[in-house]
């Protein structure tokens, strides 16, 4: 068998790239994984830069050893298309697998404009095929395989219960850089009124983690305010009783987990794209009074259950690196 090359660059590539690397390493596959950028961060011991990944691939392919090279998908960064565009070349395979809902494009446009896809682009469900051809990626690319940074999630999922605690975990996340205030918010607005909250409600315990992709002046303008965090958000979304977010990832997460999910999306003035909401899972907030009210209020709400979205989707089956990894078997 010829080399797989697997690659991340960012957080999310990094969650659904790697069950993947290491499912396949496990049954002893020839498989190099490389994380660059922000998803360096999270594994160090697979940190790599761009140019030291194209060197290698430049030697896989003189050496006609390379059979298959897996991504993850960007934005702000267009180094993992960059990687497709040159494999293509080549003839050599190419696989992304997307992490979330939503701009299933964009992902793939690189710095002149042009669309560099895959040969193959994974994606979660049919609710994300449908909205990617809805956007206009070719359908003949696209397989509903699954999400496998969500199957250690889905195997130890808890049957939501009523908040034992006082702790309140927010997750930022940089979306003015992509959207600008397009949204109807910003990520600052949205962590003000957090913060005006729960200045008034000192029973609980607000804590911040920012995003690895945010510009470090943001923390720093935030850091006599709250706690802020460090680390995986997978350790730490057990420690706390509330999630808020605007549309992360996290949200769901923390459903899986039994947590009390709160999206606050003040003035919303585009399609909600937080998965977590489309599933009933988190609590869509759009305004300050309402999230003021929510908050003297929040533990007399009923948690949402997450039995009904059991087996509504095929990630929620908690295979999906089984799967895509057959799919990949198939495909080599």
């Amino acid at each position: 068998m010829k080399k797989i090359i697997c690659l991340s660059h960012d957080p999310g590539g990094y969650d659904v790239v790697s069950p993947i690397a290491l499912e396949m390493l496990s049954l002893g596959w020839p498989v190099q994984f490389y994380c660059i950028g922000p998803s360096a961060h999270l594994n160090p011991g697979q940190a790599s830069t761009f140019e030291h990944v194209v060197e290698i691939i430049e030697n896989e392919i003189a050496a006609n050893d390379l059979s298959l090279v897996i991504t993850g998908t960007s934005w702000g960064s267009d180094a993992e298309i960059r990687i497709i565009a040159r494999c293509k070349k080549e003839n050599i395979k190419t696989m992304s697998i997307l992490d979330y809902w939503t701009n299933y494009i964009s992902r793939f446009k690189a710095s002149n404009s042009a669309q560099v896809y895959p040969d193959y682009y994974i994606v979660m469900d049919e609710l994300a095929k449908r909205e990617a051809i809805q956007e206009g990626v070719p359908e003949e690319i696209l397989y509903a395989l699954g999400q496998p940074g969500l199957d250690k999630f889905i195997r130890n999922r808890i049957t939501a219960a009523p908040p034992a605690g006082n702790k309140i975990l927010f997750l930022s996340q940089p979306l003015s850089y992509l959207y600008g205030d397009s949204l109807g918010y910003t990520e600052q607005q949205v962590l003000n009124d957090c913060l005006a909250i729960f200045s008034s409600h000192k029973q609980y315990d607000f804590h911040i983690k920012f995003h690895p992709k945010e510009t470090p002046h943001i923390p720093q303008a935030y850091i006599q305010e709250a706690v802020q965090l460090d680390g995986n958000l997978n350790g730490l979304i057990p420690n706390y009783d509330y999630v808020i977010s605007m549309n992360s990832m996290g949200l769901l997460h923390a459903a899986l987990q039994g947590k009390c999910a709160i999206s606050y999306q003040p003035n919303l003035a585009m399609p909600d794209v937080c998965i977590s909401n489309k599933l009933g899972l988190s609590e869509l907030i759009t305004s300050f009074d309402w999230l003021k009210h929510r908050i003297s209020n929040l533990n007399n709400k009923e948690q949402k259950s997450i039995e009904k979205s059991v087996d509504s989707y095929i990630w929620m089956d908690g295979h999906s690196t089984e799967r895509i990894v057959s799919f990949i078997r198939g495909v080599i």
